[in-house]
Order: structure tokens, then sequence, then C-alpha cells
């Protein structure tokens, strides 16, 4: 019996795909990438995994996980190998408020993963481009890291408990839901980044944060990168550490992306050599709330102190005046000083 006989024999006919079903698995969306699998295979459980790998391992064929399919690297590569889909392993099987965690399938779309979470008034702070298509498995074997990752840290920050299955189709149950774990070795951490190398992962425990109530979000010119550090700094002491996302864009990447997207304008009227997009977000109701000027603390803190790093040539005036708390804008772009800042807010469910 062939390979692909015993995997419909064990999933179903439908469950194994070849042919020119396989389009959809056989290249990334760039189209630098292209390969031919032996088959798709779309297991719908743990026990469905299991019996794919036992499969595979028996015939000496090689299984490439495939979470999201959003990766540009290659990494999904599979000529004449078995891939596995994680699409069906897409549960989210519990939301604990109280002990603030999510039991999940490796398939669950990260956008449904913040919904659910949200529903709860918590949140699930990994978050980037492709969260309506990038799912669990794939967060959890690349490490991934996302805009928020200066406050919340990599994926594998966020993971209390694995479940994985191996290469001879063995499941590895890992999924305690403890913050404090010091017995044994730490097979979770060594799963979390492997890239589907050492094991499947099938279910994952992860921790949840409380939902930030108010955001204020800006994009900030400085002359350098050590004067970018010195407003990241001031912003940490200023609001107990409520940074998000500090991220760094230079010039060079600021010329491509407007040379890729004509439609998109620049922040600034001229280039600048350092261009940070920041955020902050706040769960308390003092720092959320409107003072009587209707400006929200944290918009007010993000300005002042952007502000005051003018001393040291970043952030110098600011553009478009003060958004307050209902401006429903998530970033502001200055287009009258150059140099300059703009400030954004907005508070849980604008």
């Amino acid at each position: 019996m062939s390979v692909i006989q015993s995997l419909r024999g064990a999933l179903g006919e439908d469950r194994v795909l070849t042919g020119g079903d396989m389009a959809a698995w056989s290249g990334d969306w760039t189209g630098r990438y292209r390969w031919t699998p032996l088959c798709v295979v779309r297991p719908g459980s743990t026990e469905e995994v299991c019996a794919v790998m036992r499969i595979a391992h028996s015939a000496a064929v090689p299984v490439v996980p495939v979470s999201g399919h959003t990766g540009l690297a290659g990494g999904t590569h599979g000529d004449g190998a078995v891939m596995l889909s994680l699409e069906r392993l897409n549960a989210i099987e519990e939301i604990r408020p109280e002990a603030r965690v999510a039991v999940v399938g490796a398939g669950v779309v990260l956008s449904a993963l913040h919904e659910a979470a949200e529903a709860q008034g918590l949140s699930f702070p990994i978050t980037f481009g492709a969260r309506g298509s990038a799912r669990v498995g794939g967060l959890l074997a690349t490490n991934a890291g996302g805009s928020n990752v200066l406050r919340y840290g990599n994926t594998r920050d966020l993971v209390l408990g694995l479940e994985a299955v191996t290469a001879e189709g063995r499941v590895l149950d890992l999924m305690t839901a403890l913050h404090k774990n010091n017995a044994g070795y730490d097979l979770r951490h060594l799963l979390i980044g492997s890239e589907g190398t050492l094991a499947v992962i099938t279910r994952a425990v992860l921790k949840l944060v409380r939902q930030p109530r108010a955001h204020a979000t800006a994009m900030v010119a400085a002359r350098s990168v050590s004067e970018a550090l010195v407003l990241l700094n001031r912003l940490q002491d200023v609001t107990g550490g409520a940074v998000e996302a500090f991220e760094y864009m230079p010039a060079a990447y600021m010329d491509t992306y407007l040379a890729l997207h004509p439609e998109a304008r620049a922040p600034f009227d001229s280039p600048q050599a350092v261009n940070i997009l920041l955020e902050l977000g706040v769960t308390s109701p003092r720092d959320s709330t409107p003072g009587e000027d209707g400006l929200v603390p944290v918009v007010a803190a993000l300005r002042g102190n952007a502000g005051r790093a003018a001393g040291t040539g970043a952030g110098a005036g600011c553009g478009g005046g003060a958004f307050r708390g209902a401006a429903g804008r998530d970033v502001g772009a200055p287009r009258g000083g150059g140099r300059g800042l703009a400030v954004a807010g907005r508070r849980a469910g604008q």
C-alpha cells in the first residue's frame, strides 16, 4: 500500500490532497519559492496527526508542518514531502478569565484568538500584519515577535504549556497552566522556535493579559538611534513601562516602502534619518479617562514627553494639534514642520 493510500485510509479521502488540489500549498504568495509536495494532509485532531506521523515515519517520507502559510522565507518548502496543514486544529477550547489563559489548537487564526480574548476583557498581545491568516502553530514554531515584543516579549514568553507529536507519532503532553514550573528539562522552550524540526505542535496554553483601556500612537523623527532611545527610556519611566511598540524605520526602509506603495504618503515633509512608530497602552482608569480638556492622559504623556525630546533633536514640534480620545485615528502624521510629532489616541471600544 502506498503512503497516500495509507494516509487516506487513516484520515479519509477528502483529507488527503494530491495533484491540482495542492496548488495553494505548492509555493508562497510571492511566487519566489515553488515546490511539489507528495500530498497535503489536513488532520482534524491530535490522534490524526499521530497517524500521519507514524505512516510517514515508517515509509521514511519527510513531513513539513504548515500553519497559516504566510511566511516569506521558503520555510515550508516541501518537494516530495507530506505537507501537514494545521488549519483544522482550530478550536479555541477554553478562555479562563480568572486564570488569564487560553487553551487553543495550533490551527487557530491569530485574529480569532484576539477576538475571543477581547470578549472577556483580555488580550493576547502578539500582533502583526498577518494576524488575519497566521495561525498559533506558526507563531509557536517560529517564536514570532510582532510589534508589541518590547512590552510582552516574543511568543515563547506567552506560552505556559504545549502539546506536540513527535516524528514517530508519540504525543508529548506538556499542557501545564502553571506560571512557575521549574521541574526538569524545559521541552516547551526547546520546541518553540524549532520550526517543526523536532515535533508538530498541536495545542497550547497561552497567557492572556488585561486589555488596555486606551492607546496613544505617534510617529516621531529623530536625528539618531541614540536620541530615539532617550525618548524610549523617558516614556518607559513616566508611564511605568506602558510602551507597547517602538518600531525603528530608517530612511532606507521608508524610501523602499514608499517606492513599493505609491499610494502611501510620507509621514514627514522631508526624509528623516530615524523614524519611530510608537504606541503606549494603559490599563488603569486614571490613565485612560479624559480630563477636563477632553485629552486622555496617556495621549498627554506621549505628547509632552516626546515634545521634550526636542531638546535632543527628537520629535521637535507637533503636527496637527492634539488628537483627543475619540479621534478614531491610529497614527498622526505631521506635514507642516518637516521634523515633528503627531499623536493620536483611542479608548477601548473605539
